[in-house]
């Protein structure tokens, strides 16, 4: 018969799991769109101003002491200091420089981008020569991001991809064609990927409400899935089911409706009803 201890270790391994599971899966799709650098920062940042502000809930009107932070979070208090001292300083200019790093390519981009505003002959600094170690974007590349491990064809071909310069191979020469860097290879990515955070966000904050409500007040989550599914059947089975959920989506509007007030107001709250399809290979 397991013990306490044993069920303990069986908990920790389903968390560890579960947020290995969800990070992989986030983390496959970001690799290329924000730099293992600047994701770790993101998710330090975070995670002390939500680990102070959930300390704070307990501690009303009080400042959470270091020590607590630091048993939270794991960091030691001098790095702690040094990140509070990031938020508190967090502004424009610190979100602007965050975008400015976000991947090497965007660092190049926006440096690139400074030194044509700051040219009299802007044309002119749109392009530059590419191809060899004494070549224009070379110098570039060099003087504004650690190359160790980074070839320049590298760099080139995602900003390509990325519609971010034009190439000329005939001449060895590229083309500055956008003021800001974007990490998406497609015009309605954006919109995608936005809705899709939305929709995993919505999700979590049902979990971190049913997680501490009572039974009868946890909110309505269910998935419902198959294990044996034929390759074959796959796009039939996509079609049947979009159509079900375009209908239960009709069923829901009309469900909503009612209870919807007329005009927009700062005191109203927000709440809603997720659909999606999901297949894992």
């Amino acid at each position: 018969m397991p013990g306490p201890g044993d069920e303990r270790l069986q908990e920790a391994a389903i968390l560890t799991r579960a947020v290995e599971n969800v990070f992989r899966k986030l983390i496959r799709f970001l690799v290329g769109r924000i730099s293992l650098v600047k994701l770790q920062e993101m998710i330090r940042h975070i995670y002390v101003e939500e680990a102070e502000r959930n300390l704070k809930a307990g501690l009303p009107g009080r400042n959470v002491p270091l020590t607590r932070l630091a048993l939270v979070t794991g960091l030691d208090t001098r790095t702690l200091i040094q990140v509070k001292k990031r938020l508190e300083q967090e502004g424009q200019e610190y979100r602007e420089q965050f975008l400015a790093e976000l991947t090497p390519e965007s660092a190049i981009v926006e440096a690139w981008a400074e030194r044509v505003r700051q040219s009299v002959d802007k044309q002119d600094a749109e392009w530059l020569s590419f191809g060899d170690t004494g070549a224009d974007f070379e110098a570039l590349v060099n003087s504004t991001i650690s190359t160790r491990g980074i070839t320049t064809q590298s760099i080139i071909q995602r900003l390509v991809d990325t519609k971010s310069v034009q190439r000329d191979k005939a001449k060895r020469m590229l083309k500055l064609i956008v003021e800001h860097y974007s990490p998406y290879l497609s015009d309605d990515e954006p919109n995608i990927v936005n809705a899709a955070f939305s929709a995993i966000s919505n999700l979590i904050s049902t979990i971190e409400h049913n997680v501490e409500a009572a039974q009868n007040e946890k909110f309505y989550q269910r998935q419902f899935w198959t294990f044996r599914l034929s390759p074959e059947d796959r796009a039939d089975f996509r079609n049947a089911t979009r159509e079900m959920l375009e209908r239960y989506e009709q069923m829901a509007r009309r469900g909503m409706a009612p209870w919807e007030k007329q005009k927009y107001g700062g005191e109203l709250m927000t709440a809603g009803i997720g659909f999606y399809y999901f297949e894992d290979l």
